[in-house]
């Protein structure tokens, strides 16, 4: 588990199901993924064995720090691990749209970038986004760059989406971010 300010980063377990399965099925958290409407759960029951059997990925349940107790809040995945290298930023979200807006998605960002660029030791991470998706902005503030947009390479519904590809190298992260404060505290493995 990881600990920020005011979240708890923590490894998805299987009782995390419940949550994801109904977040992911609200329009406010789906509108900018590649998830489908009216998923079932079986969809998503299959999409989290999938990634937690796959090495090259890792999924985390975001918890919020409220009245001395851990609530579940969002999730994010890491995918395309490669050890050494890189990772792709594949899924962050903060589910109830009344804790948006006050800085919890950027420390679940600071956190991946921590992870990825300190523990992990990777030199690279990107993510991709739609086009309109607000993030963007979180995304530009942190230091992430644009490489260009991926034509028609997302499909939802049905409807192919171009997306604009990010990415942050390990440098440009210690220049930025340096040696100072770490972001995120481990508190056990």
């Amino acid at each position: 588990m990881f600990e920020t300010q005011n979240l708890i980063i923590r490894k998805s377990v299987w009782e995390d199901l419940d949550d994801f399965y109904r977040w992911e099925l609200m329009p406010e958290v789906t509108e900018f993924f590649s998830i489908r409407d009216n998923q079932t759960r079986e969809d998503v029951t299959r999409k989290f064995i999938e990634d937690d059997e796959n090495p090259k990925a890792e999924q985390f349940t975001i918890m919020l720090k409220k009245g001395g107790e851990a609530v579940p809040a969002g999730r994010l995945i890491l995918a395309d691990i490669e050890e050494g290298w890189k990772a792709e930023l594949w899924r962050i979200y903060i589910a109830d749209t009344g804790l948006r807006g006050r800085g919890y998605g950027k420390e679940a960002m600071l956190f991946a970038m921590d992870y990825c660029f300190r523990k992990l030791k990777l030199k690279r991470l990107y993510l991709d986004h739609y086009t309109g998706n607000p993030a963007a902005h979180l995304y530009l503030s942190l230091g992430f760059q644009y490489e260009g947009i991926l034509r028609k390479n997302c499909r939802k519904n049905g409807i192919l989406y171009d997306v604009h590809l990010m990415s942050m190298l390990s440098g440009e992260y210690e220049k930025r971010y340096g040696a100072g404060e770490k972001i995120c505290r481990c508190i056990s493995d």
